[in-house]
């Protein structure tokens, strides 16, 4: 299937496959009329596109967000669950919509309302956490000069 898009500015043409299309139901948050989406990976990157099949201007940029919190976690409610026709936990694709930034720096992920994708029924649909402590901007690159990673000499003499 061929899809229409206008990621970062471009007007181009993508072929995409079946396994690339999600529904989401409900709609995302200020979009609610467009549900359908295809996940197109970026060739060499960790960067993901969210491309709504029913308006090419409208594409999110996401990321898996165990790639940079290793810790995260959440639990899915059962009614989400459901809802996606998810049997079990490999049946999840979680992802988090980016802000991106020209300042590497400012680039952050909204951990608080992942995306939740069920490879098996291909349905999704954004997941606001009620209970956790999950930020809504989380940054994804912390001190790109190397400043933040160097120890300092209280870290040395405590041997940390």
């Amino acid at each position: 299937m061929q899809v229409k898009t206008n990621l970062m500015g471009a007007e181009q043409t993508l072929e995409i496959s079946q396994e690339q299309i999600f529904a989401f139901e409900p709609g995302l948050g200020g979009f609610p009329g467009l549900r359908r989406y295809a996940l197109i990976a970026e060739p060499d990157s960790a960067v993901e596109w969210l491309q709504s099949l029913e308006d090419p201007n409208i594409s999110f940029a996401l990321i898996e967000p165990f790639l940079f919190q290793p810790e995260y976690a959440f639990e899915l409610p059962d009614r989400d669950a459901e809802a996606l026709g998810m049997r079990d936990p490999g049946d999840a694709l979680v992802r988090c919509v980016l802000t991106l930034d020209e300042d590497p720096e400012q680039i952050t992920a909204n951990l608080m309302a992942p995306l939740l994708l069920c490879r098996r029924t291909h349905l999704a649909r954004q997941v606001v956490l009620q209970d956790g402590d999950q930020p809504l901007r989380a940054r994804l690159f912390v001190g790109l000069d190397g400043a933040a990673s160097e120890p300092d000499e209280r870290q040395m003499a405590a041997g940390a």
